[in-house]
């Protein structure tokens, strides 16, 4: 199991997310949402190859969590870095540029 470590702004992109979610549809699916986020987490940390290259040349992968959202980390050494997380309805390259 691979160490994790989010960047301040996955941190604040996690939670402007799930501020929205919780502000649009309550409590109950910002749970589910967080709840899903943590599992997929812990695949990430199990398994770092699992999700595909996003950008070879930063070293990230994507991942797809609940349809509108994109989780992006990369592998460094012996643990990984949630970069963001982003609306999949948004350009994802304006977050790496």
């Amino acid at each position: 199991m691979n160490r994790i470590i989010w960047s301040p702004k996955a941190v604040a992109s996690l939670q402007k997310l799930i501020d929205f979610v919780e502000t649009k549809w309550g409590t109950k699916p910002a749970d589910k949402l967080l709840d899903e986020i943590d599992r997929t987490v812990e695949r990430i940390s199990l398994n770092p190859k699992i999700y595909p290259l996003f950008s070879k040349k930063k070293n990230l992968r994507r991942c797809v969590i609940a349809r509108k959202t994109l989780l992006f980390y990369r592998e460094k050494s012996n643990r990984i870095e949630i970069v963001v997380l982003v609306d999949s309805r948004q350009n994802p390259k304006k977050y790496f540029i």
